[in-house]
């Protein structure tokens, strides 16, 4: 079976087991880019509908007495014994879960209550419709699939590698407890809320060159820019971008484009000229821009991208279990 994800440098592709990333992004939905990184293989129409009905009525465990995805991993032992659930059922439940309790610290921060999850509707359009109050247009649920599908899972990540360590040592939820304190980190996915932050700094393109040039010789990073594995640009960030130029487009936030446009070219030129390094944009330059156009503040970002991974987290400790327990049976 190919791995979970791959990243091949030499074409900048990033592979869901052995699909590309960012076709499966413009054609699939969440529940059936979650069952192709558990099980290894698209599901069949069927397939995708028993999954799908699974995660509403796991839905149904969801208590306000959980208020943060930490206390949803701290519970979810608890919630396993006490409704008889499989270990897959756990796991499907945390990502089932993890939507609803970010949908409501939204709205309670925003000085109201998360619309009561729609049974008739699956992961994504539930959650624009807790958080906005009406179900969303075909192009923005297809938009919002695809900026969830994106970072569902990515090698050698930094909340990947300590799940896998934890994995080695501890139980499950010391495992995603450790990757969700991992995911926070400012150089991890709060990389997106600190690039939108540069933008909202910046206001026009033509302050850009000025305020990154301070920015680096201070010794600040240029968030957005530069990735471990890609050479050039990340895939994610090529479709974000004209996601972003689409849904901008002549519109009060166009200036969001722009903005990030200027800070992809000077910021490359200035680490290339300071550093001597070679700079591309990845993910994380657009990933709250984008949000941003649903109504998302940057602060959400990071929740956000908690949705999609948690994905590949279960898929990650999936496959662990199941050679684990292939090994002691050999």
């Amino acid at each position: 079976m190919d791995p979970i994800s791959r990243i091949d440098p030499s074409i900048n592709h990033l592979f869901f087991r052995g699909l590309n990333a960012t076709e499966l992004a413009s054609t699939s939905d969440f529940e059936s880019v979650l069952y192709l990184l558990v099980h290894g293989c698209l599901p069949t129409v069927d397939q995708r509908d028993e999954l799908e009905n699974r995660m509403v009525e796991l839905r149904g465990l969801y208590s306000r007495d959980i208020p943060t995805l930490n206390a949803l991993v701290q519970v979810l032992d608890a919630i396993r014994d006490e409704q008889g659930l499989s270990l897959f059922d756990t796991l499907l439940a945390f990502v089932s879960l993890c939507p609803i309790i970010i949908a409501n610290q939204f709205t309670k921060v925003q000085g109201r209550k998360a619309e009561e999850p729609n049974d008739n509707l699956g992961l994504a359009a539930n959650f624009l419709w807790m958080v906005r109050g009406i179900e969303p247009t075909r192009t923005d649920l297809d938009d919002f699939q695809t900026s969830l599908i994106l970072p569902m899972d990515d090698p050698d990540n930094p909340s990947l590698t300590v799940l896998h360590q934890t994995l080695r040592e501890g139980e499950v939820s010391d495992a995603l407890l450790a990757a969700l304190k991992e995911h926070v980190g400012p150089l991890h996915h709060g990389a997106g809320t600190q690039a939108m932050a540069m933008f909202e700094e910046i206001q026009k393109p033509d302050n850009v060159r000025e305020y990154l040039d301070k920015r680096v010789k201070s010794g600040g990073k240029i968030f957005g820019l530069g990735h471990r594995i890609y050479r050039g640009i990340d895939p994610r960030a090529v479709v974000l971008r004209e996601m972003l130029e689409r849904r901008t487009l002549k519109t009060r936030n166009e200036w969001l484009l722009h903005v990030s446009d200027a800070v992809a070219r000077e910021g490359k030129l200035l680490l290339s000229e300071y550093k001597g390094i070679q700079a591309f944009p990845n993910i994380d330059l657009y990933n709250a821009a984008v949000n941003f156009t649903f109504g998302f503040p940057p602060e959400l970002n990071t929740s956000l991208f908690a949705i999609s991974r948690s994905a590949g987290w279960i898929a990650h400790i999936w496959e662990h279990v199941n050679k684990k327990t292939f090994q002691k049976g050999s």
